[in-house]
């Protein structure tokens, strides 16, 4: 039996009321970068736990980095745009992508689509001006004071991540390290009408063979009509557009493990887009499981492994933020929520980045041993680590 890999949803928006075309360029050379790091994520996320859901906002992921690398400077920044695949940006040019992509998002009308940032900062532990200047006027972050040391900030978090994704995602944060100094967040949702819906009374229960193997029933809809579609390769393709096809869902269907290893190991913004230039208009019959999926991860192993380490460890510079004390990020956490169903689809994601006061090495003071009791010792050839001699001495004589 085979099984189904509903790939990612892509959010591209092309409408003609844009008010400026440098702006839309603008965000358009975000695509490809963005996508990469998402198609990285996704890779190891899969390697890693082979047999489960995983889904992800690029987008949400990126652009929550994007705010957090105008913290960092020297091998933290780089580090940060490395991985986001922008190095050799001007960080003028940077937030400038970053802003339209943000307007560009909020200015579509064929379907719901929406992005929110916000930046949380420590009571009484100041950020420096320009950091928040950058956020509140490139990333139309919205700015607020906290207290991190408290249960009550990780619900305040939780429920701007629930205002901003309908109520899709109530929980990004379980808690929050109370070092924390700031946290960034991100928002983004996605809800939209097939241009073609499917008929409910079409929907069937249907056998799913699962990655681990098992078999089990699902709804399956059903539909045909006429299609973007191509079947080569080991992979069967379709493009299901939203509205007026200024977005689609692309589906990807492996035909078996060893493929969707393979399809996802060699996934790049270029394979992708020759996969979906490939699709050719015919007509056929789809069916596809209706189903709804919550996934939530912490992402800093993975973003440590695609090259962000000098931003996790202690000597990380995030003195754009804060000067005067050594920060290091704490955690990375994503959320998604995805709903497949007659009419369309409903996606929300959410990111957060926390960021905190890291470990300082403290000087201990002079000690003060005095041997006063029984006691053990051990003589060692340090050269080898050979114990030569050893005991207890209970009662010591001159």
């Amino acid at each position: 039996m085979r099984w189904l890999l509903a790939l990612t949803v892509l959010f591209m928006a092309r409408t003609s009321a844009l008010p400026d075309q440098t702006s839309t360029d603008a965000a358009r050379a975000l695509a490809q970068p963005y996508a990469q790091v998402g198609f990285e994520v996704l890779r190891d996320v899969t390697a890693e736990h082979p047999h489960s859901n995983a889904f992800i906002s690029p987008t949400s992921i990126a652009v929550a980095l994007a705010m957090t690398a105008n913290g960092a400077e020297g091998a933290t920044r780089d580090a940060i745009l490395s991985v986001l695949h922008t190095r050799g940006q001007s960080t003028a040019a940077f937030n400038a992508a970053n802003r339209a992509l943000a307007e560009e998002i909020g200015n579509t009308a064929a379907v719901q689509l929406s992005i929110a940032n916000a930046i949380w900062v420590q009571e009484g532990i100041p950020i420096e001006p320009a950091f928040r200047q950058v956020l509140e006027s490139e990333y139309l972050a919205a700015a607020e004071n906290l207290d991190f040391r408290t249960p009550a900030a990780a619900n305040t978090i939780n429920a701007w991540v629930a205002k901003h994704t309908n109520d899709r995602i109530k929980k990004l944060l379980d808690n929050i390290d109370p070092a924390t100094v700031t946290m960034l967040t991100n928002a983004i949702a996605f809800k939209g009408k097939w241009t073609a819906p499917f008929d409910a009374k079409n929907t069937q229960p249907h056998d799913f063979k699962t990655a681990a193997g098992q078999v089990r029933k699902v709804p399956m809809m059903k539909r045909s009509g006429q299609y973007s579609y191509s079947n080569a390769n080991g992979l069967e393709s379709i493009q299901l557009p939203y509205a007026d096809g200024t977005f689609a869902m692309y589906v990807v269907l492996p035909q078996d493990e060893t493929r969707m290893r393979s399809f996802l190991d060699q996934l790049t913004p270029g394979s992708f887009t020759t996969l979906t230039s490939s699709l050719t208009a015919q007509k056929g019959t789809i069916e596809l499981p209706r189903f709804t999926l919550e996934y939530s991860a912490t992402l800093n192993s993975i973003l440590r492994k695609l090259g962000m380490g000098p931003a996790f460890d202690t000597g990380a510079n995030f003195q754009g933020i804060n000067k005067m004390r050594p920060l290091q990020i704490s955690e990375v956490r994503h959320a998604s929520f995805l709903r497949v169903d007659e009419e369309g689809t409903e996606a929300a994601a959410a990111t957060g980045v926390g960021i905190r006061a890291a470990a300082v090495r403290v000087e201990p003071p002079p000690f003060h041993m005095v041997v006063d009791h029984p006691f053990f010792l051990a003589i060692r050839d340090e050269r080898n680590g050979q114990v030569l001699f050893t005991g207890m001495i209970a009662n010591p004589e001159s």
